[in-house]
């Protein structure tokens, strides 16, 4: 495993290439999982490193999926963090299919950090880059924390079904409720969705029962383990063609650079 310098420039390529734009409804198909190459991309451009909340030098990422981990679950969030009304939704991916550069995130919405990540840091993504069009991102989910994850990202393929994956995603988080106590239940699920304009509900819950979702989501861990992925959140730049690097960041402004330089490259 490399080391971590913060400030330093270091990228991880991945062998998980960014997702085609869906051809069809099925979301099943549009993860493919391979082994990892082991090796640093050139180091032209500058990247910004770190991603955490509060990481430890050299420590394993998994760490960053820990972080603020406890008991209980700060309060929910009662408004939508930020407004993706009018922006491009396809499967999970949100942005327009024109971007030069993917923003990948591997999440389990079960993660506190990944809730700090889509509170503090996601607004800025969507408002200064994903809105105008210049960067899409991509979920893809890593449920490692327990059932509550699992069934989550169950509902999460669900939406992705009628293109509200980013809009339910972000509910869920605002309502994180403390892991592995059940919070994930049909009626949270029910409220969350019935607040989401242009999502079916009873469809969702019909999808979400559907043997392909159901298996890719049993899967997913799997899928993930087999990319690198090793705790949660995990952000990947894809630019065109080219496996996505791995970044990691601890403030907006840092996020701002790491998205500029892929952009300017």
């Amino acid at each position: 495993m490399p080391s971590y310098e913060q400030g330093r420039v270091l990228r991880r390529a991945t062998a998980v290439p960014k997702a085609p734009r869906r051809t069809d409804r099925h979301t099943s198909r549009r993860m493919a999982a391979k082994t990892p190459r082991q090796q640093d991309r050139p180091s032209g451009r500058k990247v910004v490193l770190a991603f955490g909340i509060a990481i430890v030098a050299a420590a394993a990422l998994v760490v960053v999926a820990l972080v603020g981990r406890s008991d209980s679950s700060p309060p929910a969030t009662e408004t939508p963090v930020v407004d993706l009304a009018g922006i491009p939704q396809d499967g999970r991916v949100l942005g327009s299919a024109e971007a030069a550069v993917t923003l990948v995130e591997w999440a389990d919405v079960q993660c506190p950090a990944c809730r700090t990540y889509t509170e503090k840091f996601f607004p800025t993504l969507v408002t200064e880059y994903v809105r105008p069009g210049t960067v899409d991102t991509e979920f893809r989910g890593f449920p490692f924390l327990g059932e509550d994850s699992v069934k989550a990202y169950r509902f999460l393929l669900a939406a992705a079904e009628q293109d509200k994956l980013w809009d339910l995603q972000e509910a869920l988080y605002r309502n994180q409720g403390a892991e592995n106590e059940g919070w994930v239940t049909d009626e949270l699920i029910r409220d969350l969705a019935a607040g989401i304009d242009g999502l079916d509900v009873d469809q969702l819950f019909v999808d979400a029962e559907r043997e392909d979702i159901v298996a890719e989501a049993a899967g997913a861990r799997t899928v993930g383990e087999e990319a690198g992925i090793l705790g949660t959140p995990t952000l990947q730049i894809g630019i065109g063609d080219e496996e996505p690097y791995e970044i990691r960041i601890a403030t907006v402004d840092e996020l701002r650079a790491a998205l500029d330089d892929a952009l300017d490259g």
